[in-house]
């Protein structure tokens, strides 16, 4: 029996450090602690990661080297597009020999890159054919000395494409018997000439067949109103006028026959 007088029994030092290390034991064994232990693991696990990171890729713009790009040969950017627009159109000159816009009255326009500069290359210009149809136009050299279409008038506006237009008539050549002169098609004529494509003087069957061409219909058909006969130059002419297309009696043609057709024939009856 104890004696309550007795002074307290104080445990050995051994056995205190065993009990404070059991308390621990508890301790870490406690669910909530355990869950902190690992999120704190964890978030020590990104941090060293995203140290590492750092060290390794540094995010100084002013320290990092910046890739280099090659485009091309060269690593010199191309040029920025102008805003001002490039004309390609022809130049246009006047009689006197001033520079004109094609618009303004002109007697001169440039050919662009003509591989010769000859009568071929104004009626490829002015979207004929060579070989079939004949101009009022030559070819010439502008006063800039380039190779140039020569309108032989004044005339207000390109010669591009010309002959496929609505002023076809004007550039094309005609012949009026009445004063034995050469007008254009646009101006009333009696006949309108044709080309073979040969320098040779041509035969009545050349001129038949390069006027079925040229009317886009037989000549027989249109025998009432047109005659077709050979023009009479000496071989080696360098005008290629070869055949005329007749109005019949004394009448005269309004406008030019080319790829006439079916339609009436442009008949004037004075």
């Amino acid at each position: 029996m104890t004696d309550p007088d007795s002074p307290e029994v104080q445990p050995p030092p051994g056995n205190r450090t065993g009990t404070v290390f059991r308390h621990l034991d508890r301790l870490n064994e406690h669910p909530v602690l355990k869950t902190l232990v690992m999120i704190g693991e964890i978030v020590g696990l990104v941090v060293l990661l995203v140290s590492f990171v750092r060290w390794v890729i540094p995010n100084d713009p002013g320290t990092a080297e910046s890739p280099t790009v090659t485009v091309g040969p060269s690593s010199t950017p191309p040029p920025a597009p102008s805003s001002t627009p490039v004309s390609s159109a022809p130049a246009c000159w006047t009689s006197g020999g001033t520079a004109v816009d094609c618009r303004e009255p002109h007697q001169y326009e440039e050919i662009p890159q003509a591989a010769s500069c000859d009568l071929a290359a104004v009626i490829d210009f002015l979207g004929g054919q060579a070989g079939l149809d004949v101009v009022v136009a030559k070819a010439a050299q502008s006063p800039a000395g380039r190779c140039s279409v020569d309108a032989g008038r004044e005339v207000s506006d390109s010669a591009r494409d010309a002959l496929q237009g609505s002023t076809s008539a004007s550039w094309r050549r005609c012949v009026d018997r009445r004063v034995t002169k050469n007008v254009p098609c646009s101006d009333l004529h009696s006949g309108e000439y044709v080309a073979t494509g040969s320098t040779r003087r041509a035969s009545d069957s050349e001129c038949q067949l390069a006027a079925a061409r040229y009317l886009d219909q037989v000549p027989g058909a249109l025998v009432e109103d047109l005659e077709v006969r050979v023009f009479a130059v000496a071989s080696g002419t360098k005008d290629p006028a070869r055949c005329i297309i007749d109005a019949r009696g004394n009448h005269l043609l309004t406008t030019s026959v080319r790829n006439l057709g079916t339609r009436p024939v442009p008949i004037f009856s004075p």
